[in-house]
């Protein structure tokens, strides 16, 4: 669209063999009014997606981050729910969006909160048979709705009603799990040790070569606690016994 005022004749007439005109607009003039509520509608996606995100940066601040993201990376699909997939990199590749607030304590927010649009909308993967936890060749994955995080913030444990760009929360590394349990998206704090051993499973590894692994890298951790994790873990459904890629969200919003 090149604005109302000096429109590109093409594409003046390319909406006029297209679209009927009104008792008060031309074609070209429908299209510019859809077309503005179709950005208004992409900016409200991301508004819903990410409200901690522009809490803490500030809605008027959050309007030029949604602009620029939006520009340089515009949609490639009528769902809505991945309208934000790529706005934690694009965080990551552009810091001076978090300036003043720091770098890393607004790409940690990013993750967080798409990490919970992608856990509600991806599907689930066969669980593995009770029998099969005992087997030590076989091999574990990690469900597609769940993700880890390793963070420098605590991002999961503030309000986002109370954040602003002047109350940002101090550093406090912790290792976070979001997942979906039923249509409800949770998250849960996992010790260093836990944290290692799940995500050796996203590596593709056995459940002997796992433990191995973590045993190595912490030679002090007591046996009974891979037992105990890998009961809990499996009685919520983290673990599956094939890879699935993510798909994508299948959501009932769409564009």
């Amino acid at each position: 669209m090149q604005g109302e005022r000096n429109p590109d004749e093409n594409l003046v007439a390319l909406a006029a063999r297209l679209i009927r005109p009104s008792d008060r607009l031309a074609p070209f003039d429908r299209l510019e009014i859809y077309h503005r509520q179709y950005w208004l509608r992409l900016r409200e996606a991301l508004s819903e997606d990410y409200p901690a995100l522009e809490s803490l940066l500030g809605a008027q601040r959050f309007r030029e981050l949604a602009h620029a993201y939006l520009l340089h990376h515009p949609p490639r699909s009528p769902m809505l729910p991945e309208i934000g997939s790529r706005l934690p990199r694009f965080l990551r590749e552009e810091p001076d969006w978090a300036a003043p607030l720091p770098h890393r304590l607004v790409v940690d927010l990013a993750r967080f909160e798409w990490a919970k649009v992608s856990a509600f909308h991806a599907p689930e993967d066969p669980l593995p048979r009770r029998e099969e936890m005992t087997t030590p060749e076989i091999r574990l994955f990690l469900q597609p709705h769940l993700s880890l995080l390793d963070l420098r913030y605590p991002v999961e444990a503030e309000n986002p009603e109370a954040l602003s760009p002047t109350s940002a929360p101090l550093p406090e590394p912790r290792r976070v799990v979001v997942h979906r349990q039923g249509a409800t998206v949770y998250h849960k704090l996992l010790p260093r040790e836990a944290f290692f051993l799940l995500g050796s499973f996203a590596k593709g590894l056995s459940l002997l070569q796992a433990c191995e692994r973590t045993a190595g890298r912490f030679p002090g951790l007591a046996p009974e606690r891979f037992r105990e994790w890998l009961q809990e873990w499996s009685s919520l459904g983290w673990l599956a016994t094939s890879p699935s890629p993510r798909s994508r969200p299948r959501a009932s919003k769409t564009s």
